[in-house]
């Protein structure tokens, strides 16, 4: 994989700048050269440097006071300090350190060893700028590999990667468990990544790739494929054939929450000019977005403002839909029934009422479908019950889209959710808590 390459910065009299550079520029590094203190504050007003190496003797004034200048004014990550000192007077050398260097050493230096040390400063920070989970590059190798990508003549895609539903995982196996899937998708982005690719860990289970623009979507369709093969050996076998894992909220509610799935926004430097690094990390972000209203792992490609186009997972933005309303109640307990009709209603929900699950199940089959039920499980019906209606409504083509949520006193929340449930509201609910989930559950209707 690609690291962004290294920016040095040398500050010191014509013929010894000129010889470090040289040397240091055979390291890979990207280095600039000045002689005075005023050049070397002009370009640290465009440039971030990842080291700094300087002479405590300038004509113009002492290296060390520039030291703490640099400390003083340079916001964080500053670049290592490495002052070049003539002395061999062993408390000179210490007093430097105490006006900020990093490492002092002496001038003139061996070529070699100069270039040898400047490397272990390099290492050293690439070491702490990485990722403690992946050790892989993080938050600010990302931002100088960005940084330098806009600058360039190259053109480049980035992907923002992210697992879906991480926090329920986490909540059911553990943070350990979830840290494990977060370094499993790591190691996948590696093996997918070549050498011109870059992959950086910003937090979490949040990642970015860059990538050729003409290698994005293949590589997009790769990752996927290799994360749905691996992610079920981080289940129980119980929870792989029942497809779901099962979420706790406040007040006991429970959900079924789909399987962990990998989500990509994808944006390139061939369809629009990003301002800068943070552009490029909220653009791919924003299209990230449209690929989590999928179950499965997939990825978009485009931008938020323009269609993106179709891959072979891909989904297109499409026109937000109006959000219908159709409540149907089914709950034999008539006071119970006329409350939750009148506060639904109120709430602008179109909403029917019965008691009956066989008029229940008639009333489903009328066009246009309700786009909620909400059930009691204890009916007064002999040959059908709560449960019963469910699983049939979810097993009929027709009407499995209609979100059930089972209210209902019945202390086995596994069993609402085995019979189809979407939704476990366990009796005595209050009303706001009601509203917030039906209004969730129907917001994401069309997704």
């Amino acid at each position: 994989m690609m690291l962004p390459t290294p920016q040095l910065l040398i500050i010191h009299q014509p013929r010894q700048a000129a010889e470090y550079a040289s040397i240091l520029e055979k390291t890979g590094a990207r280095v600039n050269a000045v002689t005075t203190f005023e050049e070397a504050n002009e370009l640290l007003s465009f440039i971030h440097p990842d080291l700094i190496i300087l002479s405590a003797n300038m004509p113009e004034g002492d290296g060390r006071l520039y030291c703490q200048q640099v400390r003083a004014t340079l916001v964080h990550p500053r670049p290592v300090l490495v002052l070049l000192h003539p002395s061999t007077d062993v408390n000179e050398r210490i007093n430097a350190f105490r006006y900020g260097a990093d490492d002092v050493l002496q001038d003139p230096i061996d070529k070699n060893e100069l270039a040898i040390r400047v490397l272990a400063h390099l290492r050293r920070r690439q070491e702490e700028f990485s990722n403690p989970l992946t050790l892989m590059p993080g938050p600010n190798m990302i931002r100088r590999m960005l940084e330098q990508l806009l600058v360039s003549d190259r053109t480049w895609a980035a992907m923002s990667i992210d697992l879906n539903k991480i926090r329920v995982y986490n909540e059911t196996y553990g943070d350990l468990a979830g840290d494990q899937l977060i370094k499993a998708l790591g190691a996948i982005l590696a093996d997918v990544a070549d050498d011109t690719d870059f992959v950086g860990h910003i937090e979490a289970d949040d990642f970015l790739m860059t990538t050729r623009p003409e290698e994005a979507l293949k590589k997009a369709e790769r990752i996927c494929q290799q994360f749905d093969k691996i992610s079920t050996r981080f289940y129980p076998k119980g929870d792989i054939e029942r497809g779901y894992l099962i979420s706790t909220g406040r007040g006991g509610i429970r959900r079924r929450v789909p399987l962990i799935s990998v989500a990509i926004g994808i944006v390139d430097s061939t369809r629009r000019r990003f301002q800068s690094y943070v552009d490029v990390l909220t653009s791919a972000r924003d299209v990230r977005d449209l690929a989590k209203q999928k179950l499965e792992s997939c990825f978009v490609f485009g931008t938020p403002q323009e269609e993106p186009t179709r891959g072979m997972r891909a989904i297109v933005q499409e026109e937000e839909p109006q959000i219908s309303g159709r409540i149907l109640v089914v709950e034999p307990d008539g006071a119970m029934a006329c409350l939750l009709q009148e506060i639904l209603s109120l709430e602008g929900y179109v909403v029917e009422v019965t008691s009956s699950a066989d008029d229940a199940l008639t009333m489903a089959r009328y066009e246009p479908h309700p786009d909620l039920i909400l059930l009691e499980s204890n009916l007064s019906d002999r040959k059908m019950d709560g449960w019963e209606l469910c699983s049939v409504l979810k097993s009929d083509a027709a009407l499995s889209k209609i979100w059930v949520v089972m209210a209902t006193s019945h202390p086995d929340q596994s069993k609402a959710l085995e019979a189809g449930a979407d939704l476990y509201l366990p009796k005595p609910f209050d009303m706001p808590s009601l509203l917030t989930e039906v209004s969730l559950l129907l917001k994401s209707r069309f997704v």
